[in-house]
């Protein structure tokens, strides 16, 4: 047997899924808030109420997960990823021409429903099935530059809203998902290798799944019915659910700050110092999965991550409180990169989009459920100080919860992609 490493497309692929995470999440995801002043005031309506469109687009992405995973693997990624963001564009643009907020509750609710799958799953899915070498190297970098994205975009879209009015950012928004997306999405992306026309996945061993395609699996691994039923499921469904309760206190935390005394702008950098933390966190543990024993990977990134909430919750002058912003952000990279590999390894190709849907549908419930609890913890108390050192035992259970699930995989088939 010898190791294909020369698949151009597998490198196009992920060049591709670089621009979902940048451009994609960066304006669909990171921006929309930055309207909420200027359509409050457009619309006459409460800030409450133009923010539940967020909320509202959250939500209908819950359900739609669901059946995304499915979606992928018997639609033709190009024409499925293309047709979603061409939704989304075309949302952003009717936008710009709406007059009432209860228009926007139904935009926002559609692209909720469109979003998931070139933005939450593609990036995961396409890189799990284009690279079985470097895997962790090429998604922490994809996945990462959705942070960066943000940090691009927040402040163009401000400068749009600012100097060009809020209906034409909207138009000029839905352009840049045409321009920048489409031309991957339509003729670069592809769900898996079709090894019959001579193409294989980055660093794949020739001659060793010709056996197993024969078979009646499509790809090797576990069907998502035993997947479910297995530990390792169960336990790395509980890492998304704690870690994506620990995230949620993001959205509290320039709240937090003021509380010990910071301005709101000393608390809008803590904020930025953990989007930045992210971003870094996403790529560098991608990368140390690929060279170090994965558990290992997983604890020096809990640690830092658990020490930055920990000194979080103590810090009252600017500087500590942004380096425990940014030591909390590379945490995140526990759950926005290194869970979805630890999920490819150890359930395999065969059902891994569905397998992801459902474990991050579960996280997005936990999600959304725990921006509330932190706030009922803030009035019960006073203080975001315990939801701050209960971050520091979720990070603790969570690790655990990896490290012993992935002893437990079911499907061992990758092994040697470890080394």
């Amino acid at each position: 047997m010898s190791t294909n490493k020369s698949s151009a497309r597998s490198w196009w692929i992920f060049i591709g899924c670089c621009v979902l995470s940048l451009v994609g999440f960066g304006l669909i995801v990171n921006t929309p808030g930055l309207y909420f002043t200027t359509l409050g005031e457009v619309l006459g309506v409460s800030r409450t109420q133009i923010a539940l469109a967020s909320s509202i687009m959250a939500f209908a992405a819950l359900p739609a997960m669901l059946l995304a995973g499915k979606l992928m693997k018997v639609v033709d990624a190009r024409i499925l990823i293309s047709v979603c963001v061409a939704g989304v564009a075309v949302l952003f643009f009717i936008q710009s021409f709406f007059t009432a907020v209860w228009q926007f509750y139904i935009s926002f609710a559609l692209m909720g429903i469109l979003y998931v799958i070139p933005i939450t799953l593609a990036p995961s899915v396409l890189l799990a099935n284009w690279f079985e070498a470097k895997l962790g190297t090429v998604m922490g970098i994809a996945l990462g530059l959705s942070g960066i994205g943000g940090t691009i975009f927040n402040p163009v879209v401000s400068a749009f809203i600012t100097n060009l009015g809020w209906q034409n950012s909207y138009r000029i928004t839905a352009l840049l998902l045409v321009v920048c997306i489409l031309p991957f999405s339509l003729f670069v992306f592809k769900f898996r290798p079709d090894e019959s026309k001579g193409e294989y996945a980055y660093g794949h061993i020739e001659g060793e799944t010709e056996e197993a395609s024969k078979g009646a699996a499509e790809l090797p691994g576990l069907p998502a019915k035993q997947a479910f039923r297995s530990p390792t499921f169960i336990l790395f469904a509980a890492v998304s659910v704690l870690l994506q309760i620990v995230a949620a206190v993001v959205q509290h935390i320039s709240a937090h700050e003021i509380s010990q005394g910071l301005s709101l702008e000393q608390g809008a950098l803590v904020v930025s110092g953990i989007m930045f933390g992210a971003a870094i966190g996403k790529a560098t543990i991608g990368i140390l999965l690929d060279h170090i024993k994965p558990e290992l990977a997983v604890v020096i990134y809990s640690l830092i991550g658990l020490s930055g909430w920990g000194l979080m919750a103590v810090a009252t002058t600017p500087t500590p409180a942004i380096v425990a912003g940014f030591m909390a952000g590379i945490g995140q990279g526990v759950v926005l990169v290194a869970l979805p590999w630890f999920i490819r390894q150890s359930f395999g190709q065969r059902d891994y989009s569905e397998i992801l849907a459902i474990v991050s549908m579960l996280g997005g419930v936990a999600s959304a459920i725990a921006v509330t609890a932190h706030g009922a913890v803030f009035d019960a108390t006073g203080s975001y100080v315990p939801s701050l050192f209960g971050n520091v035992a979720l990070y603790v259970v969570a690790a655990i919860c990896v490290i012993v699930g992935f002893r437990m995989r079911p499907f061992k088939g990758d092994a040697k992609q470890l080394a």
